[in-house]
């Protein structure tokens, strides 16, 4: 969890606390129930008990969490997304050496690519790909999760109103006057394109809540997570939820915002001021905003390294700059390539597939598929399927901790599987991957990127 949203919890637990105090909320705990009956164990040591057809070609069936359906390089939801994106993308810090010079009041960033990166189809990633990258993040209609709208780029207004000098200030003022009363069809834009897909995120972030004990009084009050999703994000006090499936209260409590998203970045903890402007600017200057001309501050130093000017210098813009997903393509046909471990093959009503990216360096030789479950499962259910073969690895770290109680009921203290859940957040089968190429760094990290990039399977189950 980031420091950013470490911050947020925080802030969010001290609001519960209010809450507590103001409802009188009862201290008491209700005990676990007891189960009845001899206790149940599963054991995996050696892949006795998990047989599987060894006919997969060196496939890892691995649940990465929850995926929302939304998931793309410039939007993400759930835990899951996240891991399924880093499988496949990079950020360009990842990609590139990134370093910051101060220049009078602003700064000036080099971004020069590592030699001979490539995208999933075999493509060198240039200087004009960084430039491509940059400029989309920048058009007036891009409302992804990241930040780079927010760098005070030089020339970065111009290029995004159309407009410099005197018309720029009355287009700047204009744009103003329309978000303090935004008609009807900005008003479904800002709902659809910016409000929504931030909300639905923020849903998945208040359903991991009820794995946390510390928020484990709030649940309680709120036993349905849709009623404590409307009471800290609705800015309709009226509003309650109930009754409402989740899809349905985004939708409603995203119509509520309007332009006026103060409630939505103090829950969030970031700010939607240059993302309206941008909807707004496009709608009023659909033909001259943000797609003509270029941006002054960012420019071609070489084959492999680009210029970014800034106005200002702010210590959170190298972080902005370098966070993004390194993407290459249009979007239209192939959809946008990564430069990640794998490429994304098929997908279907249940499960995601992926296939090695044969252009990356890769320190192991397998897995060279992976199927990725859709779906939710609890850590108890991932363990059960571990043991039943129908999966050879599971990230839990959002629940392990829950459910250590369910977990200890079904394994033998100091049984591999045991161990590899309760100590380090992934399940793993023994008999399928090689435990000793599995960073434990990474895992306490919770880096997919680096825990698959030399991960083996076992020698005996897999096949040339």
């Amino acid at each position: 969890m980031g420091t950013e949203r470490k911050k947020r919890r925080l802030i969010f637990l001290a609001a519960c606390v209010a809450v507590v105090v103001l409802y009188g909320l009862s201290a008491g705990m209700s005990q676990r129930r007891q189960s009845e009956g001899q206790k149940e164990t599963m054991q995996t040591s050696g892949g006795q008990n998990a047989a599987r057809p060894v006919d997969d070609h060196g496939s890892l069936r691995l649940y990465l969490g929850e995926l929302s359906g939304h998931e793309s390089p410039f939007h993400t939801e759930s835990a899951g997304d996240k891991r399924l994106m880093a499988l496949v993308y990079q950020r360009v810090q990842e990609r590139a050496d990134i370093t910051v010079k101060r220049q009078n009041k602003g700064a000036v960033y080099e971004i020069c690519l590592h030699p001979d990166v490539t995208d999933s189809q075999g493509r060198l990633v240039t200087a004009d790909t960084l430039l491509y990258n940059y400029y989309l993040r920048c058009q007036t209609g891009y409302t992804g999760d990241d930040r780079v709208c927010e760098v005070p780029v030089k020339g970065l207004d111009v290029y995004r109103y159309g407009a410099s000098g005197k018309m720029l200030r009355k287009r700047k003022k204009k744009t103003a006057q329309v978000l303090k009363k935004p008609d009807k069809t900005l008003r479904r834009q800002i709902a659809g394109q910016l409000v929504t897909p931030i909300l639905r995120r923020e849903y998945q972030w208040v359903r991991s809540l009820y794995y946390d004990m510390a928020a484990r009084k709030l649940c309680q009050k709120y036993p349905d997570p849709v009623q404590l999703f409307a009471y800290y994000y609705a800015p309709s006090t009226a509003y309650t939820g109930k009754g409402k499936d989740a899809e349905k209260a985004v939708e409603e409590i995203a119509d509520q915002y309007g332009a006026e998203l103060d409630r939505l970045s103090e829950m969030t903890g970031n700010s939607y001021r240059e993302k309206l402007r941008g909807l707004a600017a496009e709608r009023l200057w659909k033909q001259t905003a943000a797609g003509t001309g270029v941006i002054e501050g960012i420019s071609k130093v070489d084959d492999r390294t680009i210029r970014i000017e800034t106005t200002k210098y702010r210590r959170q813009d190298l972080e902005r700059l370098g966070e993004i997903y390194l993407v290459t393509g249009t979007g239209e046909q192939d959809g946008y390539l990564g430069t990640g471990l794998y490429v994304l093959q098929q997908e279907d009503k249940d499960t995601v597939t992926l296939c090695c990216n044969s252009y990356y360096q890769r320190e192991a030789a397998n897995p060279t598929q992976l199927l990725v479950p859709k779906g939710d499962l609890t850590t108890v259910e991932c363990i059960r399927k571990i043991c039943a073969g129908s999966l050879d690895m599971a990230c839990v770290w959002e629940r392990v901790a829950y459910e250590k109680d369910k977990i200890g009921k079904m394994l033998k203290k100091g049984d591999a599987l045991w161990e590899c859940a309760l100590l380090g957040g992934v399940a793993y089968h023994p008999g399928r991957v090689n435990a000793t190429t599995l960073r434990r760094d990474a895992v306490e990290q919770e880096d997919m990127f680096r825990i698959m990039s030399r991960l083996e399977m076992n020698p005996s189950q897999t096949t040339e």
